[in-house]
């Protein structure tokens, strides 16, 4: 089986990603949250699971809607994905929830 290199490329900016968001969000803790520094870390590796998973998955339909082309690139892609999937993420389930129950409650 061949691996993809776009794919790959993905999932190494989507690591990328997340060590940036997530370096950035532990050093921001204030000395009492650091004492639930596992919990955090905890939060670290699923927002990395997920975000190697989405931009694996998600990298060959995204990247030729990207309007510009210098933009185009499977690194900053997975970049974007592991950078922003903590917070948007969230966001997009609650949307997708509601659309959900509005569909549901159509039939």
């Amino acid at each position: 089986m061949d691996i993809d290199p776009d794919r790959l490329r993905a999932i190494v900016g989507a690591l990328g990603g997340v060590a940036v968001y997530g370096l950035v969000q532990i050093g921001a803790l204030g000395a009492a949250e650091r004492a639930n520094l596992f919990e955090h870390l905890f939060r670290l590796g699923c927002a990395a699971v997920s975000a190697v998973i989405l931009a694996a998955f998600f990298v060959k339909a995204a990247l030729p809607l990207i309007p510009w082309p210098p933009m185009r690139e499977a690194y900053l892609f997975g970049f974007a994905v592991g950078a922003f999937s903590w917070e948007l993420l969230p966001v997009l389930f609650r949307i997708v929830k509601r659309r959900a129950v509005e569909r549901a409650e159509k039939l």
